[in-house]
This record gives C-alpha cells, structure tokens and sequence, in this order.
C-alpha cells in the first residue's frame, strides 16, 4: 500500500485504471460530516482504526451509504417530479 501514495509526475497513458484504493477514495467523498480521503499513509491508519472497532466501523459504512445514497438522489432528473 505504501507505494500506491508515491508521487510519480508522470502522466499515465490510456484509460485510469481502477483500483481498490480508488474506488474506496470516491466512496470516502459521500461520507457526511468531516470529509476523509484516502491520499496518504496517515489517513489508511485511521482508515484501520476505525476498522478495528466492529461496531465503529459499522456506523462508518452505514454513514457511507447514506451519503452515496443521497448523492445518486440528488442526480436522478426523475426524482425532481415528486
């Protein structure tokens, strides 16, 4: 993991290449409250430490979710007609 957060200054070629980290980055955008990223060694070990804590990291998704949830609702153009 520590090499995922080293700075390349080389643009890649081609299509962005999907990864865990990235994919959990994006999701860390729609938790509420205080905005978390996934951008260095320090924020993956809060990241753990909040996984340590079953029922800490369960509020945590759940807070996730709900934040997605709402930003899918917020993009719908169908859910305006209510």
């Amino acid at each position: 993991m520590q090499f995922y957060f080293i700075e390349n200054n080389k643009r890649p070629r081609g299509r962005p290449i999907t990864t865990f980290p990235i994919t959990f980055n994006n999701d860390l955008k729609h938790a509420p409250g205080e905005k978390m990223t996934l951008t260095s060694q320090k924020d993956l070990n809060l990241i753990r430490d909040i996984a340590q804590n079953r029922d800490e990291w369960r509020t945590f998704t759940a807070e996730i979710r709900r934040g997605a949830a709402k930003a899918v609702q917020s993009d719908d153009p169908t859910s305006e007609r209510l």
